[in-house]
């Protein structure tokens, strides 16, 4: 059955990318023009230049750090935010608007702001952990607000402490659902850290490689970037997921 599944998910994304070129390939040739919209072969062509580059790997290494180290501190503001509001109500209702309010701000003009502020290196971080941190709570929150009250009562009757609460009830309820949100968020950092590069001009960055390539009116290169942007943004999620499905089978498995 697992490799019945595996081969038709296999087979759907065949069919979705042989659309997609299909599309490219109609629309290159009624436009015939390479600086609009280059063809397939010569995209093609490009991307396995770049493949060759080093410059790509350096931009490429300094992109996943960022976004790396980004996911990082999301994943730990979002753990004591959500241990936190769940121990204590005043908390919550405190932190629950601020998070709101975050979630609400407008990326590029925060972007600009921090490109003044923190510098080119420290945009991309700073937007990233701005962008995913709230859509981790928010998740967290829609996850386990399904959770009974009297599971909570029972926990109160039985003196269970903040952290035994935490560790036997909210935690369980939560994990079954970490390995998609995480996993989503990590590949939304990606992208978002991409265009803080763009917008702040960080060097040693696919947002830097793709900005110049617009620059030097390049379309093929730029849309050789954002092909592989795409593809390292869709295999570090289903690492991330795969990985983290194994740590947390035993949840995972209940939910």
């Amino acid at each position: 059955m697992t490799s019945k599944r595996i081969f038709y998910n296999i087979l759907y994304i065949a069919v979705v990318v042989g659309i997609i070129l299909g599309i490219w390939a109609v629309a290159a040739h009624a436009i015939d023009s390479e600086f609009v919209l280059p063809s397939v072969s010569s995209t093609a062509a490009e991307f396995s230049r770049v493949l060759k580059s080093a410059e790509f790997y350096d931009g490429l290494s300094g992109t996943l750090w960022r976004s790396t180290l980004g996911f990082l501190i999301s994943l730990a503001l979002f753990f004591v935010t959500f241990c936190f509001s769940t121990a204590f109500e005043p908390f919550r209702r405190i932190v629950e608007p601020l998070i709101s309010a975050i979630r609400s701000l407008p990326a590029v003009a925060v972007t600009l702001i921090l490109a003044l502020s923190v510098g080119g290196y420290g945009t991309p971080v700073v937007l990233g952990v701005l962008v995913i941190y709230p859509i981790m709570y928010s998740a967290a929150r829609a996850k386990t607000s399904t959770l009974p009250s009297e599971l909570k009562e029972v926990c109160v009757i039985c003196g269970a402490n903040k952290f035994q609460t935490f560790k036997s009830l909210w935690f369980p309820c939560l994990a079954g659902a970490l390995p998609e949100t995480l996993s989503t968020s990590f590949s939304y950092n990606i992208k978002a850290v991409i265009g803080a590069e763009i917008l702040a001009q960080t060097a040693d960055s696919l947002g830097m490689l793709m900005k110049l390539s617009q620059l030097y009116l390049e379309p093929a290169m730029l849309i050789s970037y954002v092909i592989a942007a795409v593809a390292v943004s869709v295999i570090a999620e289903c690492i991330l997921r795969f990985a983290l499905k194994i740590v947390l089978h035993k949840y995972c498995d209940s939910n």
